[in-house]
């Protein structure tokens, strides 16, 4: 549907298994405001509410490249109160809660954008962004995927720029790119599975082996010395056919196909054994932090979560998560898709 806003960037999973709470989650978002502030304060300060003055502080601080935990921190304003004040707004269908913009992320045009109104669009974008470059300049450096930061010129036009994707994102001209990601399990993992549990099979055949102690050991092999006799209707013919067949020990092993581990939380079996081998692999290549790191981002590996989610749900340098995932992406142990 044309101008339909929809998109994974909003959607809000209720993940026990991330271990986050509903209040942690939504301190990683933001207000986006579906109009302009200069018509939402009068609004506001018509209305004869206690909530008034709070709202019109709270609106006047707050900024869509900032979450709400950061709008809090440098505020003093208390966490759930700013919760409180984004939460009415959003009933109110005066805001819209999103992830924090960010120049490295990724937008591109909306395929749900409505082309029928680019024409009005663009006269109204005209008069908010004069000096800075047209609509349909905009839009046609965004059809093509690439980090934000690509169409900012210099660190003076940032402030603008960020301004021009807010209002980008309200009206649904554009969205986020966004990437989820899959473990895989490369063949010389496999290779290390299957020896491992050749070599475990191995290991409880001798321990199950139980040589006779009984006092026939003698006559048990008299007996099996003794040759028997062919029966008259066999024939040579007839005997080699019965002998098995080996195959050369020289015949190559086919390389296993490299597979996907599609929920790594939930994974067990063959599966579970992979995700070690994998995490040994990682301890070699990158070292205890890469290890570490791997460890810790299992659990956004199952295609459903954004990788652009991890940093701030970790808490780490975005700069930092991209070099373990290049790493990881270099080792042949994640598949990627992208969507918006």
């Amino acid at each position: 549907m044309p101008g339909l806003w929809l998109t994974t960037a909003t959607s809000l999973l209720a993940d026990d298994d991330l271990n986050m709470t509903s209040s942690q989650l939504a301190s990683q978002f933001t207000l986006l405001l579906l109009s302009d502030l200069s018509a939402i304060l009068p609004e506001i300060n018509d209305t004869a509410s206690p909530l008034s003055a709070p709202l019109t502080h709270f609106l006047q601080i707050s900024k869509p490249t900032k979450s709400f935990l950061q709008i809090s921190q440098s505020s003093g304003i208390p966490l759930p109160d700013i919760q409180f004040l984004a939460s009415h707004l959003i009933y109110w269908r005066k805001a819209r809660a999103i992830p924090p913009l960010h120049q490295r992320d990724t937008y591109i045009v909306s395929p749900n954008a409505d082309m029928s109104k680019l024409v009005s669009a663009t006269s109204k974008y005209a008069k908010v962004f004069p000096a800075l470059p047209s609509l349909p300049k905009i839009l046609n450096l965004l059809s093509t995927p690439r980090a934000y930061s690509t169409l900012i010129p210099s660190k003076d036009h940032k402030e603008a720029f960020m301004g021009i994707l807010a209002w980008l994102l309200r009206d649904g001209w554009v969205t986020q790119l966004r990437t989820f990601a899959w473990v895989r399990v490369p063949p010389h993992i496999k290779a290390i599975v299957e020896s491992q549990g050749d070599a475990e099979r191995s290991l409880e055949s001798s321990i199950e082996f139980q040589p006779r102690r009984t006092g026939d050991e003698k006559e048990a092999r008299s007996t099996l010395a003794i040759p028997q006799p062919p029966s008259p209707t066999s024939s040579t013919a007839s005997a080699n056919t019965t002998i098995p067949f080996r195959a050369s020990r020289d015949s190559p092993t086919p390389a296993p196909a490299p597979s996907l581990i599609q929920n790594p939380r939930q994974a067990s079996g063959i599966s579970s054994r992979y995700l070690s081998a994998i995490s040994i692999h990682v301890l070699k290549t990158q070292g205890v932090e890469g290890q570490k790191a791997w460890n810790n981002c299992l659990r956004y590996f199952d295609g459903k979560h954004a990788i652009e989610t991890i940093a701030v749900q970790e808490g780490w340098k975005r700069k930092r998560v991209a070099e373990f995932i290049a790493g990881w992406e270099a080792e042949g142990l994640l598949l990627e898709g992208r969507h918006w």
